[in-house]
């Protein structure tokens, strides 16, 4: 169905939205294995001060800002579901209503109508 210049296909967003999901999974696996790398360097490092400041990194940088890009995709899939039931319910909804208008008894009111006299 067109909107303005653009047409919404609910089956090619579906579609997108389902490779943006595995896309989020492959993220996340990416995190995991982030985090487990900095946890080894942190086991080889020799000194507190270095097993700091990877710490530092990990909490304070790394992992904020992975949390942040999962939860902005996280989101965007989440509205863009919403958006897409919305306007499958809006579709079905219009469709409903001209079909009960289209099958509707019309009221006629006969203006010109011919009378009998007694």
């Amino acid at each position: 169905m067109g909107i303005g210049n653009y047409q919404v296909q609910p089956a090619a967003v579906r579609g997108v939205l389902a490779n943006v999901r595995a896309e989020r999974e492959a993220l996340a696996t990416l995190r995991t294995t982030l985090r487990n790398d900095v946890e080894d360097l942190m086991a080889a490092a020799k000194m507190r001060a270095v097993v700091t400041a990877l710490s530092s990194v990990w909490n304070d940088v790394l992992a904020v800002q992975a949390e942040a890009a999962e939860t902005r995709v996280d989101n965007a899939v989440n509205g863009m579901e919403a958006a897409l039931r919305a306007y499958e319910a809006g579709d079905v909804a219009m469709m409903d209503a001209a079909r009960a208008t289209m099958g509707r008894s019309p009221a006629l009111a006969v203006d010109d109508a011919i009378t009998v006299g007694p």
